[in-house]
């Protein structure tokens, strides 16, 4: 199983953002673990229409979502299964700024089998990103 990273970044007026990272697996013979990869970023109004489903991660991942604040330092550790989902709603509202078409996407995202979450993360990590964000924006923007 893949481990993910959910690390809050305070910003400006006690306001926030969250930045997801992919931990590496530490591979045989190497003494440290590399550094994780950034998958993406969310904030602003974006990051405010997708809260349910970022509480939903931290529940399924046994954290109260009321610890989630602009001062914290530590990271929040996902399985795979429910930061795949988070991963891809990051990467595919991070541009957008039509307040319809990111609830739409949410409200599509967070009801995806974790099958179809991982094709579309798999899709958008190893095959060509932009077109592969391009199309889920156009299969679940309407």
């Amino acid at each position: 199983m893949q481990e993910f990273e959910l690390r809050v970044l305070s910003t400006d007026n006690y306001n926030l953002s969250l930045e997801l990272y992919q931990c590496a697996s530490r591979k045989a013979g190497e003494k440290k673990r590399p550094s994780a990869k950034r998958i993406g970023g969310l904030k602003g109004n974006a990051l405010v229409q997708a809260k349910q489903a970022i509480y939903d991660c931290f529940k399924a991942n046994n954290y109260d979502p009321k610890t989630l604040s602009h001062n914290r330092q530590s990271a929040y550790i996902l399985d795979e299964e429910s930061a795949t989902n988070l991963a891809l709603l990051f990467q595919t509202l991070q541009p957008l700024s039509k307040p319809d078409r990111v609830a739409n996407i949410t409200k599509k995202i967070i009801v995806m089998s974790n099958e179809e979450s991982h094709y579309w993360f798999a899709k958008i990590s190893n095959g060509k990103r932009s077109q592969a964000l391009r199309a889920i924006r156009v299969l679940l923007g309407d």
